[in-house]
C-alpha cells in the first residue's frame, strides 16, 4: 500500500495518484526500515533481510522507490 504523503490515505501498490486528494504517488511506497542497518524491507517482513534484527509492522515508513548509487 501506499500511503498519501499529503492526506495520509491508504492507496493500492499501483496508484499513481491519491484516490482521496489526487495528488502523485510515482516514486512512493509504504515499506519497513531496518532500525539498525537502514535496509529497507517489504511490508511484512518478520525480520531484515540483511542483519536480522526483528522488524515492528507498526514502524512503517513513506520511503522513494528511486536508486541512488552510493558515493565513493
Amino acid at each position: 500500500m501506499k500511503k498519501c504523503p499529503y492526506c495520509n490515505t491508504l492507496n493500492p501498490d499501483d496508484a499513481e495518484v491519491c484516490e482521496n486528494c489526487g495528488k502523485s504517488l510515482k516514486g512512493q511506497m509504504l515499506a519497513l526500515v531496518c532500525p539498525n542497518c537502514g535496509k529497507v524491507n517489504a511490508l511484512g517482513s518478520r525480520e531484515c533481510s540483511v542483519c536480522h534484527t526483528k522488524l515492528s509492522q507498526g514502524n512503517h515508513r513513506l520511503v522513494s522507490r528511486k536508486i541512488t548509487p552510493r558515493k565513493k
